[in-house]
């Protein structure tokens, strides 16, 4: 007869269907929250794509404007037809640089000129999808009708003969053409500084067609980084996530943008399985040590401390192991190495951590570290180990063979790995992170030692341009030694009066008339001679010296041109300065002690301050300009050029970056690109200096666009005080000169 089970067994199995009982319920509330998950996050991203197709069309008109509000445009579009002309400036420039598919010149019902593919074609024979472009076509026509009608009723009321100019009218939409789906624009062609009168009939009509095909598809996956996105006039699947094509007519055939979406409840549900099964496994070693208690004290002891042991190597917060795990690990893997068999120690530093958890929160950097940390785990694999040292830092020990193309590829693939966006709660993230790698045996076999030179590997990854990786040389450690001396000295030489300002002169367009001159640091030091100031500034602004630095060079340059005449003086100010709340007492006293006239000062600021410190930057510069201080903005285009900087922050003049000036004559860009600039700070009343000028050529180009001001070494290298003083009194009127000699004396 079969044994009757105890009352110990019994309650054996109760506790054991208790615990199945709570580990299935477990896991179908995880499968739930995947599935709520997955669906949050696909109408998310249907969201995101679509309002992405919205701004798609809108972007169009940026893309026209350029050609169509120009008096060129009209002059040969409207009265006669330059299809060289329109070609070169309209079509090939579209499907050159915007990847635009077709491209016409519309007047009334006639194609006047036409582009396919960025070849110009016969406008009788080009292939021209009336029914789908010209309902756009006649749109923007019935409206700068209704437009061209106010302004002549405005010209009736007040009497005056004058003809006003009429914005370009731009409309935009989705339409199948030639059975493809695809955006349409159109814009009327209009003068845009009046030399050009608009024609008494209906302006030419400047049209656009983009296929929702490989290129557009292309720059779906570069913004969004949508996988496999595909338009189909069939509804998608299951499998895939879609929006359908907003066409302009309801009544045309429906089509679908669809792709693969991201399974971020499954991925999530694959990270909480370990834990499941963790827990039961938790729950069972409980139940079995409650219920034999008095055997199991010794082993439950054992198994206590052994938790305790495992719970102190283990990071918290991202779940993978701590600094004194890693080089517990590490240090006994390393007497295994030599020949073919290496260890690569990869140290990993977050780059831009910090402006997130400034701007979100410390609690959504946490959750931000926590994904990284799971990201990098994976990397890891079984072979490796991923560690957290602490803050934004990361260490990944993997072995590795002899060939260094393997290493390389492992930086490579952290790199991509960080640089993928990161979903957490509603916002998606973008950081990047640099890399500091080093190889035992070959860099050294002690456990510190590799993590030490690693850690000078990625800074110096992070001092060239971060989002990179390095492997590290000898010459690094020399680098960072020099480089923590100059830090020392440039203390010293702040206290010994080794940092001189120079001037470099500004001069008015015609490249005569001196207007101002912008102040910089020279270090001449002792024993090495002139520090060029690239080697000292970068240190300068990590070091926290760069304040100091700046005030000091104001003070200096403020002394030496308070009795320069009029001339305006440019000092530069680095954004580490705007995180001091004394800054504009400090420049205020500065004004009061050399009795420098404030509205004379002019401080430079890099587009950096504006984009990473807007609040901040915003109080500061306003209080600057209470005081009668200019603004410039210096090095324009050179990082996130925006003109609504120069509208929120009332920027009083802008610097273009030398790099567009050395390329006139060069590039077919650079000279657009500056006009356009130069064009548009005049309309908001910004003065323009162009920065490196170096030959005539360019200073007679930047004259014919409207430049302002210019400054280079066609006018002058910077100089010390005494030969810019020589150099004023050859330059300046009689008057002026006379002046100058009086207050020198």
């Amino acid at each position: 007869m079969p044994r009757n089970t105890g009352p110990a067994d019994r309650m054996i199995l109760a506790v054991a269907l208790v615990i199945l009982a709570a580990v299935s319920a477990m896991g179908a509330f995880s499968l739930v929250a995947a599935e709520r998950i997955d669906a949050s996050a696909g109408r998310r991203w249907t969201d995101l794509v679509g309002e992405s197709l919205q701004r798609r069309a809108s972007d169009l008109q940026r893309d026209l404007a350029s050609f169509a509000h120009w008096d060129e445009s009209v002059l040969r579009t409207a009265f006669f037809l330059d299809a060289p002309w329109v070609h070169r400036n309209f079509g090939k420039w579209l499907h050159d640089t915007r990847h635009h598919d077709r491209a016409y010149i519309v007047m009334g019902d006639r194609v006047t000129y036409a582009a396919i593919d960025g070849e110009m074609v016969a406008a009788r024979t080009a292939p021209f999808a009336a029914a789908a472009i010209m309902p756009i076509v006649r749109g923007v026509e019935s409206a700068y009708a209704s437009e061209a009608a106010q302004a002549a009723a405005q010209e009736s009321r007040s009497g005056e003969e004058t003809r006003p100019n009429i914005a370009p009218v731009f409309r935009a939409g989705y339409a199948t053409v030639d059975g493809v789906p695809a955006l349409v624009g159109a814009i009327s062609i209009t003068p845009d500084l009046g030399r050009v009168v608009s024609p008494t009939r209906t302006p030419p009509i400047a049209v656009t067609v983009e296929f929702l095909d490989g290129d557009f598809l292309r720059d779906l996956i570069a913004e969004l980084h949508l996988g496999d996105p595909a338009v189909s006039h069939e509804r998608p699947g299951e499998d895939r996530l879609a929006v359908p094509i907003p066409f302009s007519d309801p009544a045309e055939r429906p089509a679908w943008l669809s792709w693969l979406p991201e399974k971020a409840g499954a991925t999530l549900l694959r990270a909480l399985l370990p834990s499941l099964i963790g827990t039961a496994v938790l729950l069972l070693a409980a139940s079995v040590i409650v219920l034999w208690f008095a055997r199991r004290a010794t082993a439950d002891l054992a198994e206590s401390e052994a938790l305790a042991s495992r719970l102190a190597f283990v990071d918290p917060l991202s779940g993978l192991a701590n600094r004194a795990m890693f080089l517990r690990t590490l240090a006994a893997r390393l007497p295994r190495t030599g020949g073919t068999s290496r260890l690569a120690v990869l140290f990993v530093d977050l780059d831009g951590f910090k402006d997130i958890n400034d701007t979100l929160g410390h609690q959504f950097g946490d959750l931000l570290l926590s994904e990284v940390g799971s990201r990098l785990q994976h990397l890891a694999s079984v072979d490796g180990l991923a560690a957290r040292f602490g803050g934004d830092e990361f260490v990944l020990l993997l072995p590795i063979g002899p060939d260094k193309a393997e290493l390389e590829q492992l930086c490579t693939n952290i790199l991509e790995v960080l640089r993928q966006p990161f979903s957490i709660g509603a916002h998606t993230i973008v950081i990047g992170g640099s890399v500091g790698a080093v190889v035992a045996p070959d860099h050294s076999s002690s456990a510190d030692e590799l993590i030490r030179l690693a850690d000078i590997a990625v800074y110096r990854a992070k001092a060239e341009g971060r989002a990179t990786f390095r492997v590290f040389e000898p010459s690094m450690e020399a680098e960072l030694r020099r480089r923590r001396e100059v830090e020392l000295e440039l203390a010293s030489a702040l206290d010994r009066g080794e940092i001189t300002a120079y001037f470099q002169p500004q001069m008015a367009i015609d490249g005569e008339m001196v207007i101002g001159c912008e102040a910089l640091a020279r270090w001449q030091h002792p024993r090495r001679g002139m520090i060029p100031p690239w080697e000292f500034i970068s240190i300068a602004e990590q070091s926290g010296l760069i304040t100091r630095l700046d005030m000091y060079v104001l003070r200096q340059a403020c002394l030496a041109a308070r009795d320069w005449g009029g001339i305006k003086l440019g000092v530069n100010l680095s954004a580490v300065d705007f995180l001091s709340h004394d800054l504009v007492r400090n420049i205020a006293a500065i004004l009061e002690e050399t009795g420098f006239e404030p509205s004379r000062l002019e401080v430079e600021i890099t587009e950096t301050l504006l984009v990473g410190n807007q609040p901040e930057a915003f109080t500061i510069l306003s209080a600057l300009r209470e005081m009668n201080v200019r603004i410039a903005l210096d090095d324009f285009g050179s990082g996130y050029s925006s003109l609504g900087y120069i509208r929120r922050f009332r920027i009083d003049s802008l610097k273009i970056d030398r790099s567009f000036i050395q390329n006139i004559g060069v590039t077919d860009d650079a000279p657009a690109i500056i006009d356009c600039v130069v064009r548009l700070a005049r309309a908001l009343g910004v003065t323009v200096t162009a920065e490196g000028v170096e030959t005539r050529a360019q200073l007679r180009y930047l004259a014919s666009v409207g430049c302002h001001h210019a400054q280079g070494y066609l006018f002058g290298t910077p100089m010390r005080r005494e030969d810019f003083e020589q150099y004023l009194s050859q330059r300046l009127p009689r008057r002026e000169y006379g002046e100058f000699r009086a207050a020198s004396k």
